[in-house]
């Protein structure tokens, strides 16, 4: 991506940008969340921006804008090239930070502020510049360490005081918090909001104390020993699943495919039918969390989203002691405000099952099923553990998980035995502990709408002379690997001439794959289909799979293409080695971690140059599969664990 100090116009004989202008943008650019409006705005200012001299406002915009574009590739030149021109602007610094604890660069990110703030541990300006950096970077310890020094050099000044108890209190360390505060002067000339933090430090410090405990997380364990003993269990009538959101991601297709395929059986009064009701944290259009909510409502699923839906403060929660209360007040503000909402919802609802999806739904639920008595919680783990994936890990989860594991009516589950063990290894539990239930795949169909009809014969004529199609079914992140999956079809296609290759999906880096197609020259060779409804369609279309994930849970993709007797390319993510049988029904790379390329090329020009094999591994793939993974199979399954007390707790 060309740096901005390129493409905008700086010329000192330029005209300026018309009064309040660049502000108004400025600050339009802070408040836009939606990719596809931020796009629209940018384009808009495109012609204007070549016209005008841009300023510092201006600039930071246009970051802004491309930012919120969900571009990556590029990005954090982008940033750096913005710091260059103006050291002192805090957003520019912030992004640049964010993005290279994202490419899990902070070391660098860290050498780059103690260059720029070489005197921040003494100097006020340099610190109250270096620490938001250094947030974005979570680098809690550097922030740490120049507070230590600078309280010393300044410790008259409230500013940077306040600064600091903010900061320890959102990471909920109470007692640090306090102590700080115990030299803060004038309070009564402070704000409302400055006294309300004050004083809410002091109150968590003195729960923490009376407790004898050092850390807030460590408190679920209290809260969990103190809740009552669940319900009775006498139905499985009122089921709920909960998690984050609906967005296009697997664990949120599985999760709405296994409740609607409750509900439709409810319906029709058939075995196995249970109307559950689903609830999400969030379901924001803007950002695709609501793409699976259309099926729920049509097939009946009862939905609730809590960000519709009013805040429950701890002091109203009926049922509860004070000093569970007080107890609860310590937990981080996410989890406090999803606990209370859900603490309600669980006792209104008298629910029976709680299904509680990935450790991100997990750790704003089950401490509300809990307290709320809810007989049966079963917790669905989705990929592997968070202490192999930093990005998703959270300080309450492994406490959460220990204090869950010695509750009988609570079972754990994951979608392959690879993230079980990976499970049992990271939380100390014996072997067997989580139990596997396999994402349930219904029978793939050929079927496709006109819109899929009218998109293929526009594929067949774009790309006549092929009669071989490759398909590649992802989210476009940088853990599927889509450029490096168009880099190897464009290999492919130097070598031969009768292959197209397909990708459905959408995400982040789809504009950059995009730009790469139109940049090899293969838009007539290489085709994105965005995001699709009838999968199928495609699958029974191709001729080969292609998968090339670092990380995975229970892959659906290669479940589904070998129920279309389409066969798979795939690396060794996650649980692959459980669901494809390496030589028979499809080909499985040697490591996820490094993708080797020189193996994919062969492996891949050998599957195309062989009919004969092709069909032969389709054949056992669609042989193998049927029935394994067959929704009934795993609604069976799913029943008889809601149904199942767990006898192996200590």
């Amino acid at each position: 991506m060309q740096p901005l100090s390129q493409i905008l116009n700086f010329a000192v004989d330029a005209p300026d940008l018309p009064r309040d202008f660049s502000g108004e943008i400025y600050e339009m650019s802070r408040g836009i969340t939606c990719p596809d409006k931020a796009k629209q705005v940018y384009k808009k200012l495109e012609p204007i921006l070549k016209d005008y001299r841009a300023d510092q406002d201006i600039a930071i915009a246009c970051g802004l804008l491309l930012e919120k574009q969900r571009h990556q590739k590029g990005m954090r030149d982008i940033w750096d090239d913005l710091c260059s021109m103006y050291p002192d602007d805090l957003t520019a610094l912030r992004m640049l930070m964010r993005w290279y604890r994202r490419e899990q660069n902070v070391e660098a990110g860290i050498a780059l502020i103690a260059e720029m703030f070489p005197k921040c541990w003494r100097d006020l300006d340099q610190a109250v510049k270096a620490i938001p950096a250094l947030v974005e970077l979570k680098s809690w310890v550097e922030i740490d360490e120049i507070m230590s020094c600078i309280l010393v050099f300044h410790p008259e000044n409230r500013p940077i005081r306040m600064m600091y108890i903010k900061l320890l209190n959102e990471q909920s360390r109470f007692l640090d918090a306090a102590k700080v505060a115990e030299h803060v002067h004038g309070r009564s000339s402070m704000g409302q909001a400055s006294q309300d933090l004050l004083s809410s430090v002091s109150r968590h410090a003195r729960t923490l104390n009376k407790n004898n405990l050092q850390n807030a997380s460590d408190a679920i364990s209290d809260i969990i020993a103190m809740a009552d003993a669940p319900r009775a269990f006498t139905k499985t009538e009122n089921v709920v699943f909960f998690t984050g959101q609906l967005g296009t991601g697997g664990a949120e297709r599985q999760m709405t495919r296994i409740a609607c395929a409750y509900q439709d059986r409810y319906n029709e009064a058939q075995p196995l039918g249970i109307a559950p009701k689903v609830w999400v944290k969030h379901a924001t259009a803007s950002s695709g969390a609501d793409f699976y909510r259309p099926l729920l409502n049509e097939t009946g699923v009862e939905t609730s989203v809590l960000s519709e839906m009013p805040e429950v403060p701890v002091a109203a929660l009926e049922g509860l002691s004070d000093d569970l209360k007080e107890l609860l007040a310590l937990l981080a503000p996410d989890v406090l405000r999803h606990t209370c909402q859900l603490y309600s919802m669980f006792r209104k609802d008298q629910t029976d099952v709680a299904y509680l999806w990935q450790d991100g739904g997990i750790v704003q639920s089950a401490i509300a099923a809990v307290l709320a008595g809810v007989p049966r919680i079963i917790t669905s783990f989705r990929g592997l553990p968070p202490n192999l994936r930093p990005n998703l890990f959270r300080i309450e989860l492994p406490v959460l998980y220990a204090a869950l594991a010695r509750l009988p009516h609570v079972t754990f589950t994951a979608n392959s035995q690879k993230a079980a063990t990976a499970y049992e290894e990271w939380l100390s539990l014996d072997a067997g502990a989580v139990i596997v239930v396999p994402n349930a795949t219904p029978a793939v169909l050929p079927d496709g709408d006109d819109t899929d009809h009218a998109y293929w014969s526009e594929i067949l004529d774009t790309s006549e002379g092929c009669s071989k199609t490759v398909l590649g079914v992802f989210r476009f992140d940088k853990n599927k690997r889509p450029l490096e999956w168009i880099k190897a079809a464009a290999r492919s296609i130097a070598h031969r001439d009768d292959t197209r290759f397909v990708i459905l999906g959408g995400g982040a880096l789809q504009s950059e794959c995009a730009a790469l197609i139109e940049e090899l020259g293969l838009s007539k060779r290489i085709f994105l289909a965005g995001i699709r409804s009838k999968v199928g369609f495609y699958m029974h279309r191709a001729d080969l799979l292609v998968h090339l994930a670092e990380m995975e849970g229970l892959p659906n993709v290669l479940i589904e293409a070998q129920l279309a007797g389409t066969p798979v390319l795939a690396t060794p993510a996650g649980g692959t080695d459980e669901v494809l049988f390496d030589g028979i029904t499809g080909h499985i790379l040697s490591s996820a971690n490094d993708l080797p390329e020189t193996e994919l090329d062969e492996t891949l020009e050998r599957l195309l140059a062989n009919e004969n094999e092709l069909a032969k591994l389709g054949a056992a793939a669609m042989t193998h599969s049927r029935g394994r993974f067959s929704v009934d199979t795993i609604l069976g399954r799913t029943t008889e664990l809601f149904n199942t007390l767990r006898l192996d707790t200590k």
